[in-house]
Formats: C-alpha cells, structure tokens, sequence
C-alpha cells in the first residue's frame, strides 16, 4: 500500500513538472509575443528574436509541430520588420508561405496565416514602390478560392496599393468591392476598414457621401471596441475636414488621435498624430514632433545595436555549445573504446590462461603417464619376472602383481598423449572398439555426420578424456552390457548422449563425475547427468 501511494504521488509530481513547464513555456510566449508588437526597452526586440530562434529550431522538421514553426517563422520577421531589415524580413515571410503549403488540412488558422503573410509581402513590395509585384501577389491570392471575408482583405490591400500611386478612382473601385464583400460576410471590422478607405477615397474625390462614410466608420469602431483601428479614422477625419477648410474639426480628430497614441503608449502612432498635427497646419507640435521621431530613431539604433550583439552572443554561445556537446560525444566514445577493448583483452587474457592451464593439465597427465609406464609398470614386470618361477606363495603374489600390473598400465593409458593428427573420427572409434568386449557392447550413432573440423584441438581432446572417463566409470561401476553414444549436430552446436543399461546409482558427484565436469566447463560446454538405482546412466554434453 505504501508503495502504491509513493507511485501515486511520484506520477503527480511528473504530471504537476510537465504542467508547470508548460505554463512556463505558454507564459514566455505571451511575454514575447507581446513586447515584439510594443518594444519598450532596447534589448527586447533582441531577447525576443532569441525566444523565438530557439521555439523555431524546437519545431522544425517536425511535421506536427509545424504550426509553431511557422508561429516563430513570423514572429522573426516582425522583428526584422521593426529594425527595419526588409530583406530579412521578406525571406522570412516567404519562409513561412514554404510552411504553410506543407499543411495538407486547410483550416481556418492556416487561411488566417497566408492573408497576413500575403499582406506582409505586399507591404514591404509597397514600401520598396514595387507597385506590380505586390499586386501580382494580391490578385494570386485573391484567386486561391479565400472565404468572402479574406476575399474583403485582399481587395482592400489591393486598393491600398493603387492608393499610393495616386490612381483614385481603381482604388474606389476594389474599396468598394472589399465594402461588399466585408459585409456580405457580417464583419464588422473589416466593414469599418474598408468603408473608412473608401469614404476617404471619395473625399479626394470630392464626391458628397465621404463625410458619412467616415463618420460611419468611426462609430461602427467605437461601438465595438476596435481601439487600435481607432487610429485610422481620426487620421482619414482630420485629413477630410481639413482639406474642406474645417480647421476646428480637423485639430478634435487630430486631438482624439494623439491621445489615443498617449494611452495606448503606442510609439509609432505618437509620431503619426504629431505629424498630422504639422500637416493640418498646427506648427507649436513640430519640435514635440522632432524629439519623439529623434527619441524613436535613437530607440531603433539603440535596438539594432542590441540586437547585433545579442545575436552575436547567441550565435557564439551556440558554437560553443556545439563544441562542448562534440567534444562530450568524442569522449564518450573514446572512453567506450577504451572500456570495450579492456573487456575485449580481459576476455581474450582469460581465455588464454584457461587454455594454457587446460594445457599444461594435459602435458602433466601425459607425464605421470609416461612415468607410471616407463619407473612403475616396468618395475612391476621386472619382479613377475623372477617370481615365475618359484613356491606357491611366489604365484600368489605374482597375481597380485600381475593385477597392478594391469591397473598401471590402464591408467598410464588414460593419461597417456592423444595422437589429435589422426582423422578424430577413427580416433574416437578406436577408443569405443577399447571398451567393447564379449561382456559389453558399444553401440554409435551419427559419428561419421559430425563435421570434427570445426572443432579446435583443445575442445578435441577434452571431449576425448571425457567420454574416456564415462567409459571408464561404466566399466569399472555399472556392470552395462549395451552403451549407446549418439552424436548430433544442431546449427552450431554438438549434442553428444551417452547412455547405458548399468546397475545406475545415485547421483552423488564424485570426482569422476566432477572432473568430466570441469572439463567440459574449460571449454565453455555443459554435461547433465541422469541416472537411478537399476535404470542406467545418462550423460548429455552439449558444445
């Protein structure tokens, strides 16, 4: 139960960390979101420009991410925008156009997207007086099947740009269709937008329903609170009244305009009002006018300046990080390198003493083999020598000597070398043919399909000592009348079954059984044993 509650309250924990670093992440985005629309201090265009490199980098190449991509892809060009960077900012924007084409669900936020991205493109292509290339973009845009309310965006840029060329009556014209098409679609903002243009339109016109047309526009505004877009109707009022010579009306609109500008703290829009107060013939604003566009100018240095070296620091902290991580990585695989070739001579040294050992086991049974045979068994004939002839004590003991005789002389021949040049085939069949005689009988399968060359010479001759050593246990214990050796070849490994009809035992590991053990492991192989009391004797041996 204890453990049970520490789980449940570890997995709130990871629940409660993941949220908060959301929250975190979904916090620094509103912050940065906001000051890039309303910079106030000269490093947040750049701290912003940092924020949104790293949300960029975070989600590209990830296809479902890709709207945060883009998100981070236009926040950057506005930034370009604001320092006043048109190249960037227009590669940007042609970035996240590349972007949005690889959404393959249109939804309303991608059709959202493209019409700002297509109107930043038209105003940079504007501002660069590139008049055919922004109307180039428009009316492709306008193509593209957009919804009636996209459609009134599009129609009203459209009549934006032949606005700044001063060609009044085509930009009536698609004012007028953005005014249809904004409220056939029931949108109030753009209804006031276009109808704002167009009614100031008509006023260079001359033409009499522009002064209710602006006068509609700013009310529809007021009435739901577009604030921002106030802005436009107090300059299009000004403007209209003054060009009729209305001086009082035009310095309340100018007036409206410049403290919204206050309130809003709204730097850009500050300079428009105290220019549009120079502009209608109100010169006391002009040295207002000149220190806010110096205090402006002096605030964009100021933030390019900033953004240089913050971006500079940033690309060099990158770098560096680069290289640390690279460095890391090469260590990490060279200290794998170092701990894989330690476990690799570890094995290999291991290996070699077992073998040498194994080695040296075999050269000093062949020894003491050698000397049994050549100092004891020759020394023991010598004596059954003299004693053939002599009383009946001498025959009795000559068959006790004659009986060490033969127990020396096999057990010099179980430790006595193996001759591995020899087919092993022939050779193993030579030591079974040893162990059959009237009373037993040897029997084996599968010895001539075993493919002996796979095997290396020390795996040979222990496997040799080992079924010596059953054979011998079998002779000497068992009283077996039939042994079978079955031998068979599995992929890569060699399954040997030794079995016979002996008297069995219990099995207690006694050091035959132990040693054939120890062999068998020396060479990395496994031996089972098996065996009752009158049911036989088993041996499996794999390798």
């Amino acid at each position: 139960m204890k453990s049970t509650i520490t789980s449940f309250l570890f997995f709130c924990l990871i629940i409660l960390a993941v949220q908060l670093s959301r929250a975190q992440v979904t916090d620094s985005l509103t912050y940065y979101t906001r000051i890039v629309s309303n910079p106030t201090k000269p490093e947040d265009l750049a701290k912003a420009y940092t924020f949104f490199t790293k949300e960029k980098t975070k989600h590209a190449n990830n296809k479902k991410s890709i709207t945060n991509e883009i998100y981070a892809t236009q926040f950057l060009a506005e930034i370009q925008k604001r320092l006043g960077y048109s190249s960037e900012n227009e590669k940007l924007n042609l970035e996240s156009l590349n972007l949005l084409e690889q959404i393959e669900t249109k939804t309303e936020w991608t059709h959202i997207s493209y019409l700002r991205i297509i109107n930043e493109l038209g105003i940079i292509y504007r501002e660069r007086k590139d008049y055919t290339q922004a109307l180039h973009l428009y009316q492709e845009a306008l193509t593209s099947g957009t919804t009636l309310n996209h459609q009134a965006v599009l129609l009203n840029n459209i009549g934006h740009v032949y606005e700044s060329t001063e060609e009044y009556e085509t930009a009536l014209d698609y004012y007028q269709q953005a005014y249809d098409k904004a409220v056939a679609s029931s949108n109030d903002r753009e209804t006031a937008r276009s109808l704002s243009n167009m009614s100031f339109i008509q006023s260079k016109l001359n033409l009499p329903q522009a002064e209710s047309g602006l006068l509609k526009a700013l009310e529809i505004r007021k009435t739901n609170k577009y604030n921002y877009d106030l802005s436009s109707s107090y300059n299009h009022l000004s403007r209209f009244y003054y060009s009729i010579k209305d001086t009082l009306s035009a310095s309340k609109y100018s007036d409206d305009f410049l403290r919204l500008a206050l309130k809003n703290n709204n730097a850009e829009h500050l300079q428009s009002a105290l220019r549009l107060k120079i502009e209608t013939s109100q010169p006391q604003y002009a040295k207002r006018y000149v220190a806010v566009n110096d205090s402006i100018s002096a605030l964009k240095q100021m933030q390019r300046n900033n953004f240089n070296y913050y971006v500079y620091q940033y690309d060099k902290k990158e770098k560096d990080l680069q290289k640390s991580q690279l460095f890391s990585e090469r260590l990490l695989y060279l200290l794998l390198l170092i701990a894989l070739a330690s476990v690799s001579i570890y094995f290999i040294l291991k290996y070699k003493h077992k073998r040498e050992k194994l080695q040296e086991v075999y050269h000093t049974e062949t020894r003491i083999s050698r000397k049994i045979h050549d100092e004891v068994a020759n020394d023991v004939y010598h004596v059954m020598t003299q004693l053939q002839t002599g009383t009946e004590q001498n025959k009795e003991l000559l068959d006790h000597l004659e009986n060490i005789y033969h127990r020396t002389r096999d057990i010099s021949k179980q430790n006595s070398s193996i001759n591995l040049d020899l087919p092993y085939t022939e050779l193993l069949s030579d030591l079974f043919l040893s162990y059959q005689d009237d009373q037993v009988n040897v029997i084996t399968k599968g010895l001539q399909l075993i493919h002996w060359e796979h095997l290396k010479d020390l795996q040979k001759g222990t496997l040799y000592r080992v079924l010596q050593e059953l054979l011998t246990n079998m002779k000497k214990h068992s009283n077996a009348s039939i042994v079978i050796l079955s031998f068979e070849q599995k992929g890569k490994s060699l399954i040997i079954t030794y079995k016979d009809n002996g008297k069995g035992t219990t099995l207690i590991k006694g050091n035959g059984l132990q040693n054939t053990e120890n062999r068998i492991h020396s060479i990395n192989g496994t031996i089972t044993f098996e065996s009752e009391i009158e049911k036989g004797f088993k041996a499996i041996i794999m390798i």
